[in-house]
Formats: C-alpha cells, sequence, structure tokens
C-alpha cells in the first residue's frame, strides 16, 4: 500500500513539474547595451528566429515555446537606438512572441543559457537598397578601345620588395595596380596586367610578357624607400617617373641585351627596345603621368614632386613599346607610408596616372 502512495506521489509531483515546464513564466527583462535579456522561470527549451522585410523595415521575430507572460505583468519600458519599436506579447497559449523592428541587420540573433535569452538588437549594418556598392564612372570612349596598355604591379610572391615593418611593397602595388586597371577599363582602354595577384614574376618574364601582346605603352608601379646609408641633404619623400636611358647600362654590349649575363635579344630587338621613337614617347609619357598625378593629387593631398629620371631599368630597357616606371612615395617615409596605406589616396593617385595616359594618347 505505501508503495503504491509513493508511486502516486511521484506521478503527481512530474505532471506538476511539467505543467510548471509547459507554463514557463517571463519573470524579469533588463537591457544593457545592445543585449535586451528575457529570464524564464525555468529552463528555456525552444527558440524559433525568423525575419520579414517590408518597406525597408526589418521584423526580427522570436517565437519562445511555453512562455507565458504572466496577466497583469508589466514589462519595462524598453528602448534603444536603431530599435523602431519593440513587442512582447503571448502569441497563443504556447508561444510568447517578441518583436523587434528596425531599419539594420542584427549584429547577432540570440543566445540562450539556462533560464537566461539574451537577444542581441541592431546595432551595425544598415538595410541599403541593391545599388550599395557605388563605383565611380569615368568618361568611357570608344575610340580608346584600340589602345592596349600593360600593368606591371611590382614584385610579388616571395619578392616583398620594399617594406616597413608588416607593410610590404608587394601589395601596396598590386592594390594600387588594380585600380588603376578598373578606372582605364571603365575608360575604354583593353588592360592587361603582368600579375594580378600575390605571384612571383622575375623581370624577364614581366617584358616578354608586354613584348609577347604587343602593348600600346608599359606601366610599372612601385613603392621607393631610403637607402640604408642615408645622404643628409637628400629629401626621401614624393613621387618619381622614370623612363628609360641609353647611357650607363652594362646590359648592352656590341648591340646585344643581356640578361644575368646572358644575350637573350637580337639586333632587330635591340633596335625596338633602345630606339629614339621609343625613348621620346617614353618621355612623354613619363611628363604626362607625372604631371597629372600631381595635379590630381593636390587638390585633396600635399605630396613632393621628385621629376622625371632617367634609368636603364630592365623593365624600361627590354620593353619594345613607350615604357615608364611610377615611384608612388617612400615606404620608409612614415608620413607617406600611411598615405599609402589609405584606398582613397591610392585612388586618387592612379586616377592621376589615368589622366596622364588619356593626355598621352591625346583622348
Amino acid at each position: 500500500m505505501n508503495k503504491i502512495l509513493i508511486f502516486i506521489g511521484l506521478l503527481l509531483l512530474t505532471n506538476l513539474n511539467l505543467l510548471a515546464r509547459e507554463n514557463n513564466h517571463l519573470e524579469d527583462t533588463s537591457l544593457v547595451s545592445n543585449r535586451l535579456k528575457l529570464t524564464f522561470r525555468h529552463r528555456i527549451e525552444n527558440i524559433k528566429y525568423f525575419t520579414i522585410k517590408k518597406n525597408g523595415v526589418i521584423k526580427h521575430v522570436y517565437d519562445i515555446k511555453n512562455g507565458v507572460l504572466l496577466s497583469g505583468k508589466t514589462i519595462k519600458n524598453l528602448k534603444a537606438d536603431r530599435v523602431r519599436s519593440l513587442r512582447i506579447g503571448q502569441f497563443n497559449q504556447n508561444v510568447l512572441r517578441v518583436v523587434i523592428e528596425s531599419k539594420y541587420f542584427l549584429e547577432k540573433s540570440y543566445r540562450v543559457k539556462n533560464r537566461t535569452l539574451t537577444i542581441y538588437l541592431p546595432a551595425y549594418k544598415k538595410v541599403l537598397p541593391k545599388t550599395i556598392k557605388q563605383i565611380k564612372k569615368y568618361h568611357y570612349s570608344k575610340k580608346r578601345h584600340n589602345k592596349l596598355i600593360i600593368l606591371d604591379a611590382g614584385h610579388g610572391g616571395r619578392d616583398v620588395g620594399a617594406s616597413n615593418k608588416r607593410i610590404r611593397e608587394k601589395n601596396l602595388t598590386l592594390s594600387m595596380t588594380l585600380k588603376l586597371r578598373e578606372i582605364l577599363k571603365q575608360m575604354g582602354y583593353r588592360v592587361l596586367m603582368t600579375r594580378a595577384k600575390d605571384k612571383f614574376m622575375n623581370l624577364k618574364q614581366r617584358t616578354d610578357f608586354a613584348n609577347r601582346y604587343k602593348g600600346d605603352i608599359f606601366i610599372s608601379i612601385h613603392v621607393n624607400a631610403a637607402p640604408i646609408k642615408r645622404t643628409p641633404k637628400v629629401k626621401y619623400e614624393g613621387i618619381t617617373v622614370f623612363y628609360f636611358s641609353i647611357k650607363n647600362t652594362k646590359r648592352i654590349k656590341n648591340r646585344r641585351i643581356r640578361y644575368r649575363g646572358k644575350k637573350v635579344y637580337t639586333v632587330r630587338d635591340y633596335k625596338q627596345m633602345t630606339g629614339y621613337w621609343k625613348r621620346i614617347h617614353a618621355k612623354s609619357l613619363a611628363l604626362k603621368v607625372r604631371s597629372n598625378i600631381l595635379t590630381h593629387l593636390r587638390k585633396r593631398y600635399s605630396v613632393n614632386d621628385k621629376g622625371i629620371k632617367r634609368k636603364p631599368f630592365w623593365v624600361l630597357l627590354a620593353t619594345t613599346m613607350p615604357s615608364i616606371l611610377v615611384e608612388t612615395g617612400y615606404i620608409s617615409n612614415k608620413n607617406e607610408v600611411k598615405k599609402l596605406q589609405d584606398k582613397n589616396y591610392q585612388r586618387v593617385l592612379v586616377e592621376g596616372i589615368a589622366k596622364g595616359v588619356n593626355s598621352y594618347f591625346g583622348l
């Protein structure tokens, strides 16, 4: 008889406990920063979260199974930034519903820990129309489509170039060259890049690429650095544009061009690579690009001009088309390296290069 009574007692206790869990009363609410916390009498078993989007407004809906808002129970006046309205009510006998209306997305949806439900209120990303990415439009002309421009992002892969702590030349040059490609394409030019990712290419591979595709002009983008032994009187700051010089180069001997001590080009190649026409046009391109970079940049930034210079760099020598090398600034200069990392500065700088290209072609 006693065993039967004990069994009945345990059965009643279990049913009462289940009944209590089925009626999981909301006991407390609090709002700290962008976190809304709802504390219930018992452990939270099930949450259903979904959103409804209409007329630029997002409804974030949380259905709490077995949640109950006691009649007469008042909810604190919860107000939060970027929240249009916040409502808590009994959706049906078995579901307590929380609705948050906002024009913003959520940082996170929610988190459940034992008896507490934490809802993360909107705090960051705003709902925008589909045209979220506004790309600056550049004047397009069909006349430019017959011009092929070869762009060369200096260094790459295991060749990091100059560096300043964790800042590497190869990354800066690639970032600027990709932006320049985008602008030139929008203007109507055909554009090829020797590298469009962090890839190693030796100097001959770069110039062979340009010559194989028969580009109209070749532009190599670099970042300068002060020498280890600095000359006190020299100011290591500013933009320099280089073009080819035939003087003082050890790579040319007996009308042959050498790469790493080996003869790699013929007499015919020599004439194309070192001819007067190429040198004159390279100088013209260098002047146009330098002038437009400075004019365009100085509308918004302070820039030092180091002029145009003649150098027998390989990428200027071994190309068959007019070629220039642009040193965009000094990675070793603390003021310039900050600007060179800035995406807006990069874009304004390469816009100047693009304007210079237009001026050179007269388009």
